[in-house]
């Protein structure tokens, strides 16, 4: 039977359904379709940075099961009635996003294991409504983008403030080094804007980890949670903005 994914970003099934940026699509869609996962576009931002305007962790937020948060420019698209139609409630976020950071990433904050990581003095309004007692502030705006999370208590993070923030409310994390990820029109771009759980015990990374140091570090990290690495291409790894896994079975 299909549902809601219950935990943002932690299936406890198999993902038919996931959200990614329109930009990426196609170059993830067939690869994806191979593992059963049909892909819902959400469209361009045109409010933030041209060079994100695809990555949907800017414009969409998972609060748990049917319920969604987006953006306005989300909101304003086809992507919400297709959400609609599946049976998701949909809020619709306060602010305006804008080009320069930090005024893009309101919407972007890390949910993984009923705990919350954000900037909290950037968070949209709705996530701090909602999550008031599990709510921990970060440095870090782009929280979702900076941290793939592995299981409810297990992250992989190459950002040092969310990897001290995370240890203290009881989560096991690998720290990487930072960069060799590819993210057209910057240095470099962050692992959980690169890999997302397709199944409780598989994650898929847009690329390989070949010419990343910590290869061997991720896939023991991930063996000794019982996780299978998936790469949907053999390009080197890179960002796409997260990829959001909303329906399984």
């Amino acid at each position: 039977m299909q549902q809601f994914v219950k935990n943002p970003n932690l299936p406890s099934g198999k993902v038919t359904a996931a959200a990614i940026g329109e930009a990426y699509a196609d170059k993830l869609c067939a690869a994806l379709e191979q593992f059963g996962v049909r892909l819902f576009r959400c469209p361009n931002n045109l409010y933030v940075d041209t060079r994100l305007s695809s990555h949907i962790d800017l414009s969409f937020f998972h609060i748990g099961g049917k319920r969604f948060l987006l953006s306005k420019s989300a909101s304003e698209s086809s992507f919400e009635d297709e959400l609609k139609q599946l049976g998701a409630e949909i809020i619709v976020s306060e602010k305006r996003l804008a080009p320069e950071y930090p005024n893009d990433a309101f919407l972007c904050a890390l949910s993984i294991g009923g705990r919350v990581f954000h900037n909290t003095k950037l968070t949209d309004p709705n996530i701090r409504t909602l999550f008031p007692s599990i709510l921990f502030h970060v440095k870090q705006g782009y929280a979702k983008c900076a941290v793939c999370p592995v299981t409810e208590n297990a992250a992989i993070s190459s950002d040092q403030g969310l990897s001290k923030a995370m240890r203290e409310q009881g989560i096991e994390v690998l720290e990487i080094a930072s960069g060799y990820i590819a993210l057209e029109g910057f240095a470099e771009g962050f692992i959980g804007g690169s890999a997302f759980k397709i199944a409780p015990d598989k994650l898929a990374f847009t690329g390989r980890l070949d010419r990343h140091p910590d290869k061997p570090r991720v896939e023991e990290f991930l063996s000794k949670h019982g996780i299978f690495p998936v790469y949907l291409t053999d390009k080197p790894v890179f960002d796409v903005g997260s990829i959001i896994p909303i329906i399984e079975i």
